[in-house]
């Protein structure tokens, strides 16, 4: 009775094995798949190593089978980034309430408002999905341009203009992408 048993025993060890070594190869061509979604996405961007850095952290990004799952990660952290930012300004206002801070605070709202509207066109009409997600990056750019020609400097500000650019790019380029 004990060979009756060892030979169970490693037939199910080997089928554990083998079905364990199946999911590590589906899974790595999962993961190979949606990488090759990121890299064709950012080197068409702003910045490739800051996409690259962007899109590789996170786990909806990195678990994409399609353009169309890519560019709806990429566009969700485009969104809270945005409210992150617009909640940032809108409190800069309270405390120093110049009008090129104002102006960004104003076009915040519009930032978040064609995220979000980005991201819903994606079902809908991919190819407003993408202007949305341009014109994103556009307001980012004015904010940048109401501080500078009105002589304000607000480095925290600069840098979430820059980042609302990135991800306007990324959001841009996926969408691009979709049949």
């Amino acid at each position: 009775m004990p060979l009756y048993l060892d030979i169970v025993i490693q037939l199910a060890q080997g089928q554990q094995y083998f079905l364990h070594y199946n999911m590590v190869i589906l899974s790595n061509n999962s993961t190979n798949a949606s990488t090759q979604l990121i890299d064709d996405v950012c080197k068409k961007t702003i910045n490739n190593a800051e996409c690259l850095k962007i899109l590789e952290s996170n786990p909806q990004a990195l678990s994409a089978s399609s353009y169309k799952d890519l560019a709806q990660a990429a566009l969700g952290l485009a969104i809270a980034n945005a409210e992150h930012s617009q909640t940032f300004i809108n409190n800069l206002v309270k405390s120093d309430p110049k009008d090129a801070i104002k102006e960004c605070a104003s076009l915040y709202q519009a930032v978040v408002a064609s995220f979000k509207s980005s991201k819903v066109e994606i079902e809908e009409d991919p190819m407003t999905a993408n202007y949305d997600a341009k014109i994103a990056g556009d307001d980012a750019g004015n904010c940048e341009t109401a501080l500078s020609s009105k002589g304000v400097k607000v480095p925290e500000i600069s840098v979430r203009n820059h980042v609302a650019q990135l991800y306007s790019s990324i959001g841009d380029v996926a969408t691009a992408l979709l049949d």
